[in-house]
C-alpha cells in the first residue's frame, strides 16, 4: 500500500466531526500529491533536455527531426 493510499484511508475514516487528526491527514495527502507532481514535472523537464541533446541519427531512429526535438526541448517546466 502506498503512502498516499494510507493517508487517504485515514482522511476518509468515519468521523462524526472534522477532527485535528483528519485535518492533518488531508494536509499530508496534499503535500504528498504536490511533491509527486513536482517530481513528475522535473523528470519531464530532464527528458526534454536530453531530447534536445540527441544527434541526428538517434532522432531519426525515434522518428523526429531536429526542429521538432528542439521545439519540445525548449518547452517550459510547466508546459
Amino acid at each position: 500500500m502506498s503512502t498516499l493510499s494510507s493517508v487517504r484511508d485515514v482522511a476518509r475514516a468515519e468521523a462524526s466531526s472534522f477532527t485535528f487528526g483528519r485535518a492533518m491527514a488531508l494536509l499530508a495527502g496534499a503535500v504528498v500529491v504536490g511533491f509527486e507532481h513536482i517530481m513528475t514535472r522535473a523528470e519531464l523537464a530532464k527528458s526534454r533536455r536530453q531530447l534536445g541533446e540527441l544527434d541526428e541519427r538517434l532522432l531519426r531512429d525515434i522518428g523526429l527531426d531536429r526542429a521538432t526535438a528542439r521545439l519540445e526541448a525548449d518547452r517550459g517546466y510547466w508546459s
